[in-house]
């Protein structure tokens, strides 16, 4: 009995203590966040119907950000977009920028990026349309190379 009771006693007393270090914030919708990850293409069915390419879809090729660590969103929207999620590991990015330099330099980092861990900051939104291929998507304003 004795030894019962110690056993149950450090497993309580290790479980609070893991408690903060497990502990995660989740993200919220429209704030900056920073994401590190890897980066790769995923080719889905699109228009018409988006179910599939052999049968005649259009191809449509996403850039998906595979979490390092899975996270977690907070949300309460009324139009259900942007809503609660939990273990998300990955999230698609959407990598569009009004100024051309800014865009074009964008892409070449997702290009020579591809298949590496990058760092990605952006506001998250959730998925809404036949093109989001993740349940949230990161829109874009930095891509860069983790420091070291």
């Amino acid at each position: 009995m004795k030894n019962s009771l110690a056993v149950i006693t450090f497993a309580l007393i290790t479980a609070i203590f893991c408690l903060p270090a497990g502990a995660q914030k989740c993200l919220e919708y429209g704030k900056p966040v920073s994401l590190t990850g890897t980066l790769h293409s995923r080719v889905f069915a699109g228009p018409p119907n988006y179910e599939s390419i052999r049968r005649g879809d259009r191809k449509e090729i996403a850039i998906i950000l595979t979490l390092a660590v899975p996270t977690c969103t907070t949300g309460n929207d009324p139009m259900g977009y942007d809503v609660s999620h939990s273990n998300i590991r990955e999230m698609q990015l959407l990598v569009y920028n009004d100024e051309k330099w800014k865009n074009d330099q964008e892409w070449k980092t997702v290009r020579q990026r591809m298949g590496k861990l990058v760092v990605v900051t952006g506001t998250l939104f959730g998925a809404h349309t036949g093109h989001h291929r993740t349940k949230v998507l990161i829109d874009v304003t930095a891509i860069r190379k983790p420091r070291t």
